[in-house]
């Protein structure tokens, strides 16, 4: 049994002695070639937002002197119903001072929007007032679709008749 063991090792010995003889030798890693290459992207620069367009307001300043008076015109003009809307002075105040902050952002947007588009090398080929031109015209073509738009539209609805709809809430 001695016999056969010290075989069975010998064996086992001289076969793993043969066998990482005989691998082959590993083969060299190529070398990496690094290229630079500038590519050129094309940055898309959107039309400005189109432009805010407020509906006017006609504002009515009641008195205890023109109250009668101011109702009767607030009937004539709503159709037989008195609905009144009303601010008191420090409210209005606050209203001016949100518009104008309205405004301050918007300029704000605007002035960064020219900015990057200078950066971008979009500013290149045409000045600021030439791009705002081209963008009123874009501005311009697409109020045209709205009211195409809006003229087809089943659901005209007038100031009135939404002021009528919220009072019969």
């Amino acid at each position: 049994m001695k016999k056969i063991l010290t075989t069975l090792i010998v064996s086992l010995t001289l076969i793993s002695f043969m066998g990482c003889s005989t691998t082959p030798e590993p083969r060299p890693i190529p070398q990496v070639k690094v290229i630079t290459k500038e590519v050129e992207t094309e940055i898309y620069h959107p039309p400005l937002p189109q432009e805010v367009r407020l509906e006017d307001i006609r504002w009515i300043v009641i008195t205890k002197d023109n109250l009668e008076e101011q109702i009767m015109e607030a009937e004539k003009l709503l159709g037989g119903e008195f609905v009144v809307f009303a601010m008191i002075p420090t409210d209005y105040e606050n209203f001016a001072w949100n518009i104008q902050e309205l405004r301050r952002f918007i300029r704000q947007q605007k002035e960064i929007i020219l900015y990057y588009r200078e950066a971008t090398g979009a500013g290149d080929n045409d000045e600021p007032e030439e791009w705002l031109e081209k963008n009123a015209e874009i501005q311009a073509e697409q109020d045209a679709a709205i009211a195409e738009d809006n003229a087809r539209s089943p659901f005209n609805i007038s100031p009135i008749s939404a002021l009528k709809k919220i009072t019969d809430f």
